[in-house]
């Protein structure tokens, strides 16, 4: 091989290693976008002022009142299970910021999505990817305990 042909050969190298770290480097900036995206809906107004009003219809969840249950806090955590399965999220900063949260308003909720998915005709995609994150983010059980505390921290939230 002469002396251009090992010159491209090179240059096809470098060209493949600068797409390959271009591209990590792109889903790495995607990640933590996402991740900033979702933190500051989180933290809104709006979401705090949610989650303190799903509080009394989740703990004290009856079925013929299901209608009257919000699902802003349950779209939320889908939104965050769906990034997180597709790969754009960042799984640190998503286990940091979101997984305690995720696994305990996932126990709340379980009550009432089992009875949507019922009504839906057994229908277990509703809130799959919200189930599938907090079940990958839970490090122990949750007690009742745990889930009461939790639920008495959220409705003591208060918007900015």
């Amino acid at each position: 091989m002469d002396l251009t042909g090992l010159a491209t050969l090179a240059l096809v190298a470098v060209t493949l290693w600068l797409v390959g770290v271009t591209w990590v480097a792109s889903r790495r900036q995607i990640g933590v976008q996402t991740w900033l995206t979702l933190l500051q809906r989180f933290d809104s107004n709006e979401m705090k002022q949610a989650r303190k009003r799903l509080v009394p219809q989740l703990s004290t969840y009856d079925r013929t009142k299901h209608d009257r249950v919000s699902e802003t806090v349950l779209n939320f955590f889908e939104d965050v299970g769906t990034a997180h399965r597709f790969g754009y999220l960042a799984n640190k900063l998503a286990d940091s910021s979101f997984s305690f949260y995720a696994v305990l308003w996932w126990e709340a909720a379980k009550p009432y999505v089992d009875e949507e998915r019922r009504r839906k005709d057994g229908d277990e995609s509703l809130f799959e990817d919200f189930e599938r994150f907090a079940n990958k983010m839970r490090r122990e059980p949750v007690t009742a305990d745990m889930l009461r505390a939790f639920l008495a921290d959220e409705a003591r939230l208060k918007p900015d």
